[in-house]
């Protein structure tokens, strides 16, 4: 790709477009621009950024191999792409054609971001329960008997106007840091300041929105998928994905997997998600 600035597919529905790299670690960057149809007849087309693609610098040799990465933009995980018999699907189902064009087959996920959205606010409730004598913290796999211990790995972040404390975020990490993390936030506010619209179209919450969200990288993907007794399905995983039903009970499995070893509770003796509060 080194010599090219701009590539376009055999249907023409998507082109590389070459753009400036300031990273020391790539060589190429290119913006892949999906291509929609409108106007009388759909003589017409606009463009939108779907991904950046970057390469680094390297030999093309037969017998070694190179690495691309593609960054997803934000609203492909939320604009409906097709409805089909299981319900719809997001623009994720474009990722396998545009792989197949480009000659590319999936290694691994880098950094995926699991999200729940919700009309409950579990932010509250993982404050009322750390601060309730009727519930023992149980961090990091660790139980915390201690009440004056400082718990350095969960971080309550406030902000409020001249009156009161209005917003709440909790932030959960492991002592030792490797990518994974818990944040509970309120979505509706970012919203707000963001005007991502497709995101209540998508989810369907149009008065509160609060956010669990989970972030992974590749090496908690595979631990997960170990725990089920599961390989990886790397041919599938994107189909998937990019379907609302069938992604639906492998993301809360994956995001209640993750959370429990982040923080639970113990309640009367027994185990509380901060799902279960």
């Amino acid at each position: 790709m080194n010599e090219y600035d701009k590539l376009e597919d055999s249907d023409n529905s998507f082109t590389l477009v070459r753009v400036p790299s300031d990273e020391a670690l790539f060589a190429n960057s290119f913006h892949v621009m999906i291509k929609f149809p409108f106007g009388e007849a759909g003589h017409g087309f606009v463009e939108r950024k779907f991904a950046t693609l970057k390469t680094k610098l390297r030999s093309m040799g037969d017998d070694k191999v190179n690495y691309v990465w593609l960054y997803i933009e934000n609203w492909a995980f939320y604009e409906v792409f097709g409805i089909y018999d299981s319900g719809k699907c997001n623009w994720l189902a474009c990722v396998d054609y545009i792989a197949d064009e480009l000659g590319l087959s999936l290694n691994n996920i880098t950094d995926l971001h699991v999200a729940l959205d919700t009309n409950i606010n579990f932010a509250k409730k993982i404050k009322h329960a750390q601060f309730n004598d009727d519930y023992e913290v149980i961090l990091n796999g660790k139980a915390r008997l201690d009440k004056k211990e400082v718990l350095d790995e969960i971080l309550h972040i406030q902000t409020g106007d001249q009156c009161r404390l209005r917003t709440l975020t909790i932030c959960i990490n492991p002592k030792k840091q490797d990518g994974l993390s818990l944040k509970i936030y309120d979505k509706k506010r970012e919203l707000e300041k963001s005007n991502k619209k497709y995101i209540p179209q998508w989810n369907g919450l149009k008065d509160k929105d609060y956010r669990v969200e989970l972030t992974i990288k590749n090496e908690h993907l595979k631990e997960f998928y170990q725990w089920k007794g599961e390989a990886v399905p790397d041919e599938l995983l994107m189909a998937t994905l990019a379907s609302q039903s069938q992604s639906q009970d492998l993301l809360f499995d994956m995001l209640y997997y993750f959370s429990n070893r982040l923080l639970r509770f113990r309640y009367n003796g027994k185990g509380v998600s901060i799902f279960q509060l």
